[in-house]
């Protein structure tokens, strides 16, 4: 081979080593971008980084510049939450900020701190949680600060005479009269009166002479806000004495106009039947007729005032009129309290008229409805051998809070629901219950938190992980933007690279196009984080519906299967089963109801994770900050690349480079500013976490004691409302054995008074008949002595 054919040999070896570029030249490429375009393309870049700019600015003033609350600051602020949801009778979310301010230290010396107390209480009272509210207004009320006072003690008082606990109140009273100039406003004055009116420690006489001494004083004053309600005290504090006529003097003057306001109507009905009472014991029984018929038929009076009005018929001796007023009662009111009593009545009434069949119709009605009821309540008596046994494990077996009244049929409810006993004892285990609920709610909640803080962190405070957000949005547009950069870089250099570097590039670029699907899914602006926010949250929401619908069914096995173990109890004189094979079953339903709760637990933890995971479906995805640093290290690569090249510029091309240059120290220095923002805001984040990490050790810490009194008292809750149930059912039963006893003596009286009238129907034909017997023996005497 001559050395004068080398080059071409060598120079077609290269162009077959490097076919990209080195074919390039073979084939030229296609003409690039012209200037004006590029020029275009960086302008839109600059409007880019001016937009990422200004949506940072955004995020430094409201998140990151903006000085940090003090500690007074945050309390006032919860303070006015507080007060927003107490005015908007939000009692419970009320309660829970009242809660947090009345149990800081440093609170107490701030002047709102009375306001905050009471609040609480007051939000607790709402809620029906006397006692609890109890503890806060005495806290109140022994404060220096009486801005509060009337409104406290008035409070008190109302709970006092509720929980009957009398003792210390006077104290309070004695410092309210001195704050008013010896004299208390009349609405506690009212409350006051009433407080003494239901006491129980003090001697009947006693009572009565403090309690008049106020409410005359109230009802004396013309026009009083109270007049007339002090006025039907009066009236009830001469009937406990005995004195009828004194009392009707207090009540006809409530009766005699029409009220001046809404709540005053009730008093008219009270005032009225009153007033029938007192004259039907006078003996006034038309006049008692007369207020009896002025209740009104909304009243909540109106069947009590029907019963007593069939009575005064009967006074009267018009059992007519007395049957007309109880077929009304039954018509209105089929299925009340005083239903029973009076289609016994109405027998009764029907025997008096002599109509017998109606009559024994009526006495076998009350037998047919009442009878099935009594024998069902003496067979859940007898269920087992110790009742009360049976009604504390039925209590104790129950995972809810069982209402031991809804075992029994449902004519008798209403008779045990009247009875106070076991209404109070079912309502104290539900207290006790909700407690011990509320205990273990807080334990759980106090666990979230603490985790939460561990693994969330800016997920925790929504604010804080907003501004976040947004500056990651920055951050994810200012490296689309750069990306852009590149580009124009790489379309004004295209022809000035080597083949070596359009190679290298080419590398880098593939590298860059396979994270790029990636990379275009951050959000970049506050338009996209919504439509994230809003997608993530719909698929939360498809997969918390499929996960209550589970939690349901699974509860219906709950309750099926505490349906078929009382079946088992109930039943099991019936059944003809051994012991062997009873015990067989309950051991595969507990199995079985084992499972179930495994399960339930299950779905409750996974419902509570898709509520936290709802709360931040604006969280980061897994990996975004990853994938936008390796997107920019990408494109950090290329621009290194490209700048090598850049000094083969010239003129127009140079400048544009050079314009793309300032327009990423622009850039650069907005990526100094978005970090720095993350840092503030990661400071933040962990300044808050410990204030909250170590409250929430603190109410740890009284979760333990609370838990301990809670247990020590559920289970003697528990077994006191069994033995209280089991009298109450008992008393129920016997209400109903007495009502179907007189519905028997009565059809035993319908047939000894028909009896009775055939009797004496036949005493009367019989003496008839002898002395017609007589009257023809006197005829005939003449003519027995003449044949003599």
């Amino acid at each position: 081979m001559s050395t004068s054919r080398l080059p071409a040999l060598l120079l077609a070896a290269a162009t077959f080593a490097a076919p990209g570029p080195a074919r390039a030249k073979e084939t030229p490429p296609a003409p690039g971008p012209s200037a004006a375009e590029l020029s275009a393309r960086l302008e839109r870049v600059s409007g880019q980084v001016g937009a990422a700019e200004k949506e940072l600015r955004f995020v430094e003033a409201q998140y990151t510049e903006r000085p940090e609350q003090s500690e007074d600051e945050v309390r006032l602020r919860r303070f006015s939450d507080g007060e927003l949801q107490y005015l908007m009778s939000d009692w419970g979310a009320a309660s829970v900020l009242f809660y947090d301010l009345v149990g800081d230290p440093k609170f107490r010396a701030h002047e709102r701190y009375p306001d905050a107390l009471f609040y609480l209480a007051d939000s607790l009272y709402q809620q029906k949680n006397y006692i609890a509210a109890r503890i806060y207004l005495r806290e109140l009320l022994s404060l220096k600060d009486t801005r509060r006072y009337r409104d406290a003690l008035t409070r008190y008082l109302e709970i006092a005479g509720r929980l009957n606990q009398f003792t210390g109140l006077d104290v309070h009273i004695q410092k309210a009269r001195s704050l008013s100039g010896g004299q208390m406003p009349p609405e506690l004055e009212y409350v006051y009166a009433k407080w003494l009116f239901k006491r129980t420690d003090l001697p009947d006489k006693e009572r009565r002479e403090r309690t008049r001494a106020i409410f005359q004083s109230l009802a004396s004053t013309p026009g009083g806000r109270f007049q007339k309600q002090s006025a039907y005290f009066l009236g009830v504090l001469s009937v406990q004495e005995g004195d009828y006529a004194g009392a009707v003097e207090h009540f006809r003057p409530l009766v005699s106009a029409t009220p001046e306001a809404p709540e005053l109507a009730g008093l008219e009905d009270l005032a009225n039947l009153s007033l029938g009472r007192l004259l039907y014991e006078l003996g006034r029984h038309d006049e008692a007729l007369d207020h009896y018929s002025r209740i009104s038929r909304q009243s909540e009076s109106f069947v009590e005032s029907l019963y007593e009005i069939a009575w005064v018929h009967v006074k009267k001796g018009d059992f007519e009129k007395a049957k007309n007023a109880i077929d009304i009662l039954l018509l209105v009111s089929p299925d009340g309290a005083l239903a029973p009593d009076a289609r016994l009545l109405q027998g009764n009434l029907q025997l008096k008229m002599r109509k017998y069949e109606e009559a024994t119709s009526a006495y076998e009605d009350v037998i047919s409805t009442y009878k099935p009821v009594r024998d069902q309540v003496d067979a859940l008596l007898r269920v087992n051998q110790d009742p009360i046994a049976y009604f504390d494990n039925l209590l104790a077996n129950n995972e809810r809070t069982l209402d031991v009244t809804m075992l029994l049929p449902p004519l008798a409810l209403k008779s045990a629901t009247t009875q106070k006993e076991v209404a109070d004892a079912v309502r104290m285990v539900k207290d006790v219950d909700t407690s011990r609920q509320g205990v273990d709610d807080s334990r759980a909640i106090a666990v979230r938190i603490l985790q939460a803080l561990d693994e969330r962190g800016l997920q925790v405070f929504p604010v804080l992980q907003e501004g976040y957000l947004r500056a990651e949005a920055v951050d994810s547009a200012l490296a689309r933007a750069e990306q852009l950069l590149v580009q124009v870089e790489a379309d004004v250099l295209h022809s000035r690279l080597t083949p070596e570097e359009h190679t290298a590039l080419e590398g880098v670029r593939q590298e860059r196009e396979a994270l790029r699907a990636r990379f275009a899914s951050l959000p970049a602006s506050q338009e996209e984080l919504e439509a994230r926010r809003e997608r993530l949250q719909t698929q939360v929401d498809e997969l918390d519906r499929e996960a209550f619908r589970l939690g349901h069914e699974l509860q219906s096995m709950t309750a099926i299967s505490a349906a078929v173990r009382k079946w088992v109890q109930d039943t099991r004189e019936q059944r003809s089963a051994t012991p062997e094979e009873e015990k067989a079953f309950l051991d595969q339903l507990r199995q079985e109801e084992e499972t179930v709760t495994v399960l339930l637990d299950e779905v409750r933890q996974l419902r509570s994770r898709l509520a936290d995971e709802r709360n931040s479906a604006t969280a980061f995805v897994s990996g975004e900050g990853v994938i936008r640093a390796k997107y920019r290290e990408t494109l950090e690569r290329e621009h290194a690349l490209l700048r090598a090249a850049e000094d083969r510029l010239s003129g127009d091309d140079a400048e544009l480079v050079r314009h793309t240059h300032e327009v990423r120290q622009r850039s650069e220095a907005l990526r100094a500013r978005v970090e720095l923002a993350r840092q503030v805001l990661r400071a933040q984040v962990e300044r808050r976490g410990k204030v909250i990490r170590d409250k929430v050790l603190a109410e740890q810490q009284l979760l333990q004691g609370y838990d301990q009194e809670v247990a020590s008292m559920s289970g003697d809750a528990r077994n006191m409302v069994g033995r209280i149930a089991y009298e109450s059912f008992q008393k129920v039963r016997q209400q109903f054995y007495d009502l179907v006893l007189k519905a028997d003596v009565g059809l035993v009286d319908v047939a000894f008074t028909r009896k009775q009238d055939k009797t004496t129907e036949m005493q009367k034909l019989s003496a008839q008949q002898s002395e017609e017997l007589r009257a023809l023996e006197k005829e005939f005497e003449g003519v027995r002595e003449d044949a003599n």
